[in-house]
């Protein structure tokens, strides 16, 4: 197997790398940011910048970037929320869950989220901040890395030997040198879960972050798998505290959202 993925995609005659090209200008804005020139996508996407604004332009005219006039620079434009708002629309296991987080927080005094596997990111579909004056700050539409993240970790301890067969060559481009420390970690992670039911990590993704995560099953067959976690600050959550309490209430959670 190929550990490159873009000569993968390169010799796939069915995949149209201009449409690629465009999506992933489109996925080099993160979340919170203001307008971007066609100097940082490029250095972003690594294309040529001759491409980025042909792309820029291009994606402006659909609606999906929008031009700041005064400085020329590109944010989302609003078919790219037309779209967010078609897809989030879609998971009615958000409707569910929402009310159930909100209380969910609200007891614990924790953040709760709700998310989604994209490549070797999570992306937040849901998410409950505690009502306490510090709480981890990410949104609807964060991004978090699946390999160091407790939510992360738990969307892969249940993936198939397959499936993370696949996945290993995007996760080794990622982290590089790093990788065989990372997929050690990944592995511990996996039979922590298999024994408990929970995965964790502990000051792992930021420094200053407790948190514990458990997959939901999946209500439809073929959909993607989807998992929560429990998130607070250190100086509130110890590990002893995490496992005892946040982690069995979370995994109850889990069971009152999928039954």
């Amino acid at each position: 197997m190929s550990s490159n993925p873009v000569a993968d995609e390169e010799k796939d005659r069915l995949f149209v790398g201009a449409l690629a090209r465009g999506l992933r200008v489109l996925a080099a804005f993160q979340p919170g940011e203001g307008a971007l020139s066609n100097q940082v996508l490029a250095q972003r996407t690594d294309l040529p910048k001759s491409t980025v604004s042909r792309l820029t332009y291009t994606l402006t005219k659909l609606g999906y970037l929008s031009q700041d006039h005064d400085t020329g620079y590109y944010r989302l434009g609003l078919a790219v929320l037309a779209l967010g708002s078609t897809v989030l629309g879609s998971y009615d296991i958000r409707r569910v869950a929402s009310p159930l987080m909100r209380d969910f927080a609200m007891q614990h005094t924790i953040s709760v989220s709700l998310g989604m596997r994209d490549g070797t990111d999570i992306v937040y579909l849901e998410t409950c901040r505690s009502q306490a004056r510090v709480s981890v700050q990410l949104t609807v539409g964060s991004r978090v890395p699946l390999a160091s993240t407790a939510i992360g970790r738990a969307c892969y301890a249940i993936l198939s030997p397959a499936e993370r067969t696949a996945l290993a060559p995007e996760l080794a481009q990622r982290y590089g040198g790093d990788w065989p420390a990372v997929a050690a970690r990944l592995q511990a992670s996996g039979e922590h879960y298999a024994q408990y039911g929970y995965s964790e990590s502990f000051g792992e993704f930021e420094r200053d972050v407790m948190a514990v995560g458990v997959a939901l099953p999946s209500p439809v067959p073929g959909m993607p798998v989807v998992c929560l976690n429990a998130s607070g600050p250190a100086f509130a959550f110890n590990a002893d505290t995490m496992r005892r309490q946040i982690a069995p209430a979370l995994m109850q959670l889990a069971r009152q959202i999928v039954p």
